[in-house]
């Protein structure tokens, strides 16, 4: 932090000097316009004026002694520190286990493209522009996505399902991906505070939004979870002696994550002690007579108690996500 003291000059004009470490480094000089802007909170943004739109900005990726692994985690880091151009190379010739990783790791960003390829270069680029995406446009989707997973989990888990449990554990891909362009996203916003304006993201919201995409990712991990015990049933047997019980607790489980969800997006305090006190309650009951039940299956037994420890999970999720809160008014300023 550098501090400036205000002067005044001529007829009441307030000034202050620029830190000139800063306007070495961006070029500026007498004559230099700069462009001033202000934000909700108050704060001033100054910054060069720039007539054009700025240049992509690019990061190279070295394959040369790294694994496919590494490479694809270094793709995959790229990505989300809003690099718009990933050029991966190599000394003499890319493998193809590692082009593999390369093509893997691009099925997996939303927006990614690779559009240049030869022998010993690979060219990414990142099609999505962030000011044209609302994070919470896309924490909305996501939780959408999840609370179907877990729901179609239960299902398929009564009925003995094994494609509805299989299409349950291909969907998590999609959340995958989501989770990835939210916390891109938040990081160009943190960055960013124009674009953080934009979205009306303070940098402590952009910290509670990656939080609130974190849990419900492990939401949809949780519904995997309860989809690959579908897969555990001896072929043609589900849980319908508990179909009540587990249907039940089910429905409060969606409950429980729309309200979440919505207290966290519309900042809606007044939903929190919903989701903490009545359902929790009522949840703890549901899975309670779901664990009874477990007696009554025999050897089936076992695989609803983990069903009832997942969904227990889940609900903690959205007690977390709802902890998320902070009434409207209440932010430091």
């Amino acid at each position: 932090m550098r501090l400036r003291k205000v002067q005044e000059v001529g007829r009441g004009t307030l000034v202050i000097s620029l830190p000139k470490a800063w306007a070495k480094r961006l070029g500026v000089r007498k004559g230099t316009i700069l462009a001033v802007s202000e934000t909700a909170r108050g704060q001033l943004i100054i910054e060069p004026f720039l007539s054009e739109e700025e240049e992509p900005t690019s990061t190279v990726v070295r394959c040369d002694r790294k694994s496919p692994e590494e490479v694809s985690w270094a793709i995959i880091g790229a990505y989300l520190l809003g690099y718009d151009i990933v050029e991966v190379v190599a000394s003499n010739r890319i493998s193809a286990s590692v082009k593999s990783a390369i093509r893997h790791a691009v099925r997996g960003l939303v927006g990614l493209e690779i559009v240049e390829e030869d022998l010993r270069r690979v060219v990414l680029n990142c099609l999505v522009n962030p000011s044209a995406v609302d994070p919470r446009t896309l924490l909305a989707r996501k939780s959408a996505i999840t609370k179907s997973m877990h729901s179609d989990a239960v299902l398929a888990l009564l009925t003995g399902d094994r494609a509805l449990a299989e299409m349950v554990v291909d969907r998590d891909e999609e959340v995958n991906r989501l989770y990835f362009l939210i916390v891109r996203l938040l990081r160009s916003a943190i960055r960013d505070l124009k674009l953080a304006e934009k979205f009306g993201l303070t940098p402590v919201d952009c910290l509670d939004y990656r939080m609130a995409a974190k849990l419900i990712e492990s939401i949809g991990d949780h519904a995997v979870d309860i989809a690959s015990l579908t897969l555990k049933l001896p072929h043609g047997s589900g849980l319908e002696a508990i179909s009540d019980r587990l249907s039940k607790a089910e429905g409060l489980l969606k409950e429980m994550q729309e309200l979440a969800v919505k207290a966290f997006l519309a900042k809606k305090a007044e939903l929190v002690g919903r989701v903490k006190g009545a359902l929790v309650e009522a949840l703890g009951e549901a899975l309670r007579s779901v664990e009874e039940g477990a007696e009554l299956l025999g050897e089936l037994g076992a695989i609803t108690l983990s069903a009832a420890h997942f969904m227990h999970e889940i609900g903690k999720c959205c007690v977390d996500i709802a902890d998320l809160v902070i009434p409207a008014g209440l932010e430091l300023r």
